[in-house]
């Protein structure tokens, strides 16, 4: 959905950059409101009719945005539990370096999701960094421990 408002140069609708203008700006504040509403209706029509019908309501792209945040960025610990058993199952066995790659990246990426983020931009401890590299690190054990016996050598 961002990459589908950031080509229309509508993502401040739902981060928050682009506010509603005072009431006394009537051109400044038709304007806001017609992209507000086009910004609203490409969100209704991205989601199920079940969603939709419980956000319809909103002022605005960004409370509608928010609340659909708040629902689905959930830490989902079965979810979570799946995929960290998917990884730890996945081998390499007859396919490709590139195929389980590929296979094990989508995993990761997946898994991403959970992972917490730093938001504010002011992280100075380097925190965020040990993180994010402990997390690479995690990926590239996985990666190796579930090649194939021939690709032993590269293990090592």
């Amino acid at each position: 959905m961002l990459i589908a408002l950031s080509v229309k140069n509508k993502v401040g609708f739902v981060d928050g950059s682009i506010l509603e203008p005072p009431s006394a700006d009537l051109i400044l504040l038709n304007s806001w409101t017609r992209n507000n509403n086009m910004v609203i209706s490409w969100i209704l029509n991205s989601v199920s009719k079940e969603l939709s019908a419980s956000v319809i309501f909103a002022a605005s792209a960004r409370e509608i945005w928010l609340d659909l945040r708040d629902r689905f960025q959930q830490r989902n610990g079965p979810c979570i539990f799946q995929l960290k058993r998917e990884l730890m199952n996945l081998r390499q066995d007859k396919d490709s370096v590139s195929t389980y790659f590929t296979k094990l990246k989508t995993i990761w990426e997946e898994l991403r999701n959970y992972h917490p983020h730093c938001f504010c931009g002011k992280c100075s401890c380097g925190g965020v960094t040990n993180l994010n590299d402990h997390h690479h690190m995690e990926y590239i054990m996985s990666f190796l421990m579930g090649f194939d016996d021939s690709f032993s050598h590269v293990r090592g």
